[in-house]
């Protein structure tokens, strides 16, 4: 039997990292003998000669053990670097065969597969170039009848299909009213009133009428007031189908869009 088999734990694959965790239980196993080794030789001063001799052979037992586990350790370290330069050659060619599969696999699929959706490309850019053509013939004629409408408005201008299709829809301008406390001041201005903790009207201070040189108090009223406001926001485009260009599928061919 190899005698690696037998130094490893039984039914343990032989790698270079089962060997690894058996040299750390090793040198584990090894410090702990020692402990115990030390720990004998510092009680025999209190024994009589029997427990001497009994100790003594104890302690020939467990170093004969630790001799046993560097020599195994030994054999491990030896064999370590071998294992390690095994499995790094066995892994450079499992890595050197599966670039090679995927080379074949990729060539495979450069010469067919690419081909095919080259050709399929070029079918469904030849319909995507006819469907821009056409809407490039509604926007034109669009135009061209807001132009003429604009010299003879018989009927409403025409909106174009970006705007019916294409725009995000605006955001409204928005205000929400509440029914709040508000300070309603001499002059005819009206602010919020502050409110305390318990969520009541403070009494507001008296103010300053600069241009009238006087002071002036407020009344606590009850008035619906603005307590928020959103502003009109125009809705944006998708990108613009003008951005759109559809180059031939193979060399020599003609681009879909634009279209010469």
């Amino acid at each position: 039997m190899n005698i690696l088999a037998k130094l490893l734990p039984a039914k343990t694959a032989i790698t270079s990292d089962s060997i690894r965790a058996e040299i750390v239980r090793n040198e584990s196993e090894v410090a702990s003998l020692q402990t115990k080794l030390a720990r004998a030789d510092a009680s025999i001063a209190a024994l009589d000669d029997a427990e001497h001799i009994k100790v003594i052979e104890a302690s020939a037992a467990t170093r004969r053990a630790i001799d046993r586990l560097n020599a195994a350790r030994a054999h491990l370290e030896a064999e370590l670097p071998l294992r390690a330069a095994e499995e790094e050659a066995a892994a450079k060619v499992a890595g050197d065969e599966a670039l090679r599969q995927r080379a074949d696999a990729c060539r495979k699929a450069t010469t067919k597969e690419a081909a095919k959706l080259l050709a399929d490309y070029d079918k469904l850019a030849i319909q995507i170039g006819d469907i821009l053509a056409r809407l490039d013939e509604i926007a034109n004629e669009t135009n061209a009848v807001n132009s003429a409408l604009h010299s003879n408005p018989v009927a409403e201008s025409v909106t174009d299909f970006n705007t019916v299709h294409r725009k995000h829809p605006d955001r409204l301008a928005t205000e929400r009213r509440e029914l709040r406390p508000v300070y309603v001041w001499g002059d005819g201005t009206v602010e919020p009133a502050d409110l305390d903790s318990d969520g009541n009207p403070k009494r507001p201070e008296k103010k300053w009428i600069h241009h009238e040189q006087r002071y002036t108090t407020a009344n606590i009223e009850q008035r619906e007031i603005v307590v928020a406001r959103s502003h009109f926001r125009p809705g944006h485009y998708e990108n613009p189908l003008s951005a759109i260009h559809l180059p031939p599928a193979f060399a020599g061919g003609k681009a879909a869009w634009p279209r010469s």
